[in-house]
């Protein structure tokens, strides 16, 4: 029954096919909810002003689609965290925004003289402390992955000779974790923590037999 449930953490897989889109491979993997289309990267629509938007983070050029390098990692990071503070702030998805102009909306509505990269930084909490749920909840880094039909092509179309690469998919879900500041478990590291002012989480960490800095 396993190889049939096209899961993740529970999650069912939207109609989104990573063995195209391999950057949103890697969010279905990953994501704090499962297999999740919304804070996502779809690789096909990442030019233009998809693109543009992300140029305030110094990405200036396309990835290719089936790339599942650094690049493609870095890429999906950015646009995911901006997508999750989309939900943090209850904007519609559907509304083509330019990330910098959330800071405008945020200011307008609060008042507050904030940054784009305050605003990030409340993108990088949620994901932190969500992460610390997951783990406090029985979750590793061994539901970070995707159902194994994903590693093999589909029967017939455009889609008949291709399939995502576990072991690029591996290195790539490696490179997430540490461009996160998580250790090779998915684990978020007491540093990355303080850095994001929720030191107080540090004593939720799994217990991994390291000294924890509690300030």
């Amino acid at each position: 029954a396993e190889a049939y449930a096209v899961q993740v953490k529970g999650q069912e897989v939207p109609m989104h096919e990573p063995r195209l889109k391999r950057g949103l491979g890697i969010g279905y993997a990953v994501s704090p909810t499962g297999a999740d289309h919304c804070h996502n990267l779809h690789d096909t629509i990442m030019f233009g002003l998809n693109l543009e938007k992300l140029r305030p983070f110094g990405v200036l050029r396309e990835v290719p689609v089936e790339s599942l390098g650094g690049e493609k990692v870095r890429m999906y990071k950015y646009w995911m965290e901006m997508r999750v503070l989309a939900n943090c702030l209850c904007l519609c998805q559907f509304t083509p925004w330019r990330f910098i102009e959330y800071v405008d909306l945020v200011r307008a509505v609060t008042g507050w003289d904030v940054s784009l990269f305050e605003l990030v930084k409340v993108a990088e909490r949620t994901l932190n402390l969500a992460r610390l749920f997951n783990l406090r909840e029985g979750f590793t880094s061994a539901d970070d992955w995707l159902p194994p039909r994903f590693f093999q092509p589909q029967t017939s179309g455009p889609l008949s000779e291709t399939a995502v690469n576990p072991s690029h998919l591996r290195r790539a879900i490696g490179l997430f974790y540490e461009m996160m500041g998580w250790d090779r478990d998915g684990v978020p590291l007491p540093g990355t923590l303080h850095e994001l002012d929720i030191g107080w989480a540090v004593e939720h960490l799994p217990e991994r037999g390291i000294e924890r800095v509690i300030v």
